[in-house]
This record gives C-alpha cells, sequence and structure tokens, in this order.
C-alpha cells in the first residue's frame, strides 16, 4: 500500500488478441490485489485514530445507514474529501409531458463525483508495474 504523500498504484500489462485483425496487443490495467471490508477499513481507522473499535464501528455503520437513505431519497450526500454520492436516472425522451415522470425512467443509478481534494490526490500517483508470475 502506498503511503499519503506518495500514492502508489501496482498495474499489471496483458497480452491479449485484439480486434478483427486479431493482432496480439498489450493492455494496461490496474492490479487490484485486494478489497478492503467495513471491519479492516474500521481497524485502521481505530489504529489511527486511537478510538476503540467498537465506537468507530457504531458510529461508522449508523453514517453508513444514513448515507444510503438519504441517496435513495433524492439527496446528494458530500463524503468529506472523497466526493459526493447522488442518486441519478436515465430517463426516455417523451415528446409528451403525460409521457414523462417516472413511467420513462429506463434505469436508476448512484453517481460519485469525486472532489478536487481527490482528483488532486490522484495527480500525485506514481506507478508500478507488477511482473507476471
Amino acid at each position: 500500500m502506498g503511503n499519503r504523500r506518495n500514492p502508489v498504484v501496482k498495474l499489471k500489462v496483458k497480452e491479449q488478441q485484439c480486434g478483427l485483425d486479431k493482432k496480439q496487443r498489450f493492455y494496461t490495467r490496474v492490479n487490484r490485489a485486494s478489497v478492503i471490508d467495513d471491519d479492516v477499513l474500521i481497524e485502521y481507522a481505530s489504529n489511527d485514530s486511537g478510538i476503540r473499535i467498537e465506537q468507530i464501528a457504531a458510529v461508522y455503520r449508523s453514517l453508513m445507514t444514513q448515507v444510503k437513505q438519504l441517496v435513495c431519497n433524492g439527496h446528494s450526500v458530500q463524503l468529506g474529501d472523497l466526493g459526493t454520492l447522488y442518486f441519478k436516472v436515465h430517463a426516455k425522451i417523451a415528446e409528451e409531458e403525460a409521457d414523462a415522470g417516472g413511467s420513462a425512467v429506463k434505469s436508476k443509478r448512484i453517481g460519485f463525483r469525486a472532489s478536487k481534494v481527490l482528483r488532486q490526490l490522484m495527480e500525485g500517483v506514481n506507478f508500478v508495474v507488477k511482473s507476471e508470475e
């Protein structure tokens, strides 16, 4: 894991047959080594802050409940320096007002807009390529 000042993202490069011409090409992807679940995140926060795990867990779970309820009720929720979660829909364009509204909605999604702080942090990311095993 990279430190807070110089984030490091591991990449993997793979060769694959692509396109109509079936040529071998190389593509680059992020090497996602693991998923940090709630319990690990809570443990990290406890170690970082000195606050008991049980207290952080209770606050965290309450916040997650509130965020889900707020976003699903149409509110945008700003998550500090991470960014903003919001509810969005994709709807058919209607020629008549009567055909617009709820019946025109094709899909519902949750959007995320990264904050300026997070986008700036990403600009400083360094990359290393993980070799094939």
